[in-house]
């Protein structure tokens, strides 16, 4: 019996200097651990940028930027940019934003962008095809 426990003490001596003995660490480097939750539709309808939803969704989270920063593999300057408007969000840091903050605040908002866009264009295109109607 001693002979076993003294192999199992070093096997979990083996496996705390495989990983590096910061196990308990590592869950901290990926932000928040539930799913972003979605805003309410009123907070959605009061954003007028993605900076904006950005901004607000940090602000919300209490999150410091080198946080929201390092979740995303970013510097803090280059999210001060993006949430300050003077750099654009580009499609692929909206989900790991989302996810640094916990809201989808930014995400809900650039589908309405999105889909408010396909409306514009599917108006458009009624607008002409009635011109070519009128005209034949």
């Amino acid at each position: 019996m001693g002979e076993h426990s003294f192999l199992q003490h070093l096997g979990n001596a083996r496996q705390h200097q495989a990983t590096g003995g910061n196990q308990s660490s590592l869950a901290l480097a990926f932000g928040v651990h539930h799913a972003p939750k979605d805003a309410p539709a009123k907070l959605l309808r009061q954003i007028e940028s993605e900076a904006q939803a950005l901004a607000v969704s940090i602000a919300a989270s209490h999150s410091k930027l080198d946080y929201v920063a390092a979740c995303i593999g970013k510097s803090r300057g280059y999210v001060s940019r993006l949430q300050s408007g003077k750099r654009s969000i580009p499609l692929k840091l909206v989900g790991p934003l989302c996810a640094a903050t916990g809201s989808n605040l930014l995400r809900q908002y650039v589908e309405l962008q999105e889909a408010l866009n396909r409306f514009e264009d599917d108006k458009d295109s009624v607008k002409r095809l009635a011109r070519l109607l009128e005209v034949a």
